[in-house]
């Protein structure tokens, strides 16, 4: 997978930003459509490069997360570290039309694989850098400062 310019949301002054309202009747049509699904929050933290929804889903607690700047849907888990451990959830893809549902194996690429695919800019590349961010997830779905 290629990362565009702005993916991280620095630089990204030419991207537009999602609609979270968008996202949420998204997650509440997962919801209703499948009888063992509980939306229990959402979260919507500004300075952070995705939206989140907690659901459970089957007694499990999962994370979807919805990059701010891109049509990009991640399924994961929080682990014990507070990151998120990427799920692949492709029964869920269809309550997310026009948004691209990135598998687990994706976002654990490790970014160094393909690095002169990418299209980051320099400001990116340094917060990476700082950040110790090694994988495609980690670079989308962060909460640098």
């Amino acid at each position: 997978m290629r990362l565009t310019k702005g993916i991280t949301g620095f630089d990204a002054d030419h991207l537009i930003e999602q609609d979270v309202r968008m996202f949420q009747s998204m997650v509440y049509h997962l919801a209703t459509s499948e009888q063992r699904a509980k939306v229990r929050h959402f979260i919507d933290r500004p300075h952070f490069v995705y939206m989140q929804a907690l659901v459970e889903i089957d007694g499990e607690m999962v994370t979807i997360l919805h990059h701010r700047w891109m049509p990009y849907i991640a399924f994961a888990k929080l682990d014990e570290e507070l990151s998120f451990a990427f799920l692949s959830r492709p029964q869920l893809h269809k309550y997310f039309p026009m948004r691209k549902c990135l598998e687990a194996a994706t976002l654990n690429t490790l970014l160094e694989k393909d690095r002169a695919l990418h299209s980051l800019s320099a400001m990116e590349w340094k917060n990476i850098a700082y950040f110790k961010s090694e994988t495609i997830g980690d670079v989308m779905f962060h909460a640098w400062d």
